[in-house]
């Protein structure tokens, strides 16, 4: 009887130690570089990413297609680089696990490297433009390396961080995992932010008109490239 005891009492804290404890599959999986959605419906609509005049061959569209469904990057990367497509850049805008049509809210902060737009030489506030950015998420900024721009740190002339302002902005964005690509290791996160056209320039509205309309707030953080280390600290508002 007293093995019995025993027998039942180690079996109560068994189970109880399984019910207990964290489910390990959820604790250890690392979802960093999985592919857990393909936005896109079928090659021909993957294509107009990197061929919308629609030269490439059924062969090549479906090669690519599959290759960035398993998230195959090397291998879509080398396709690329033997049929000349899209210049060089990679497809869907760089991303994976793309999320469409996402709200601004205020207290949301993001990154960007980037030059000037025009012959900017050093005088005044320079005018700053562009669509990606990464997300700063609790404090986290992503390495350069995770980005997979196309050039070294160094080219870059400003890094500046994009505060947004209040909850009103009139237009989303898109949402994406970096492909890695360019020789980088990508996997970090971009915001494709699909600003309107300015109707005074025809261009695409710059951060410096997006400040200047109160939706966000720009803060020139460092000079990469060591240019205009002066305009450190600067705040576009």
């Amino acid at each position: 009887m007293k093995h019995l005891f025993k027998y039942f009492f180690f079996l109560t804290i068994a189970t109880f130690s399984i019910g207990c404890s964290p489910d390990r599959d959820e604790e250890t999986t690392d979802t960093t570089g999985q592919i857990t959605h393909v936005f896109y419906k079928n090659a021909d609509e993957f294509a107009l990413t990197y061929d919308p005049a629609g030269t490439v061959s059924p062969t090549i569209r479906y090669q690519a297609f599959d290759l960035y469904k398993q998230g195959k990057w090397s291998d879509l990367e080398a396709l690329f680089k033997a049929n000349n497509l899209n210049g060089g850049w990679p497809p869907a805008n760089g991303g994976y696990n793309i999320v469409d049509d996402v709200s601004f809210h205020a207290g949301q902060k993001f990154d960007r490297y980037s030059g000037a737009i025009g012959n900017y030489n050093g005088t005044g506030i320079p005018n700053l433009g562009g669509s990606f950015t990464s997300p700063i998420l609790n404090g986290y900024v992503y390495t350069f390396s995770q980005r997979a721009l196309n050039q070294p740190e160094t080219s870059y002339d400003f890094y500046y961080e994009i505060d947004v302002l209040n909850n009103l902005l009139p237009f989303k964005s898109q949402t994406a995992d970096v492909i890695p690509w360019f020789n980088q290791v990508g996997g970090g996160k971009q915001t494709m932010w699909k600003i309107p056209i300015d109707i005074a320039t025809g261009y695409q509205k710059t951060w410096n008109k997006l400040a200047q309309e109160g939706y966000v707030k720009i803060t020139i953080k460092k000079s990469p490239s060591g240019k205009y280390n002066g305009l450190v600290g600067t705040v576009i508002q």
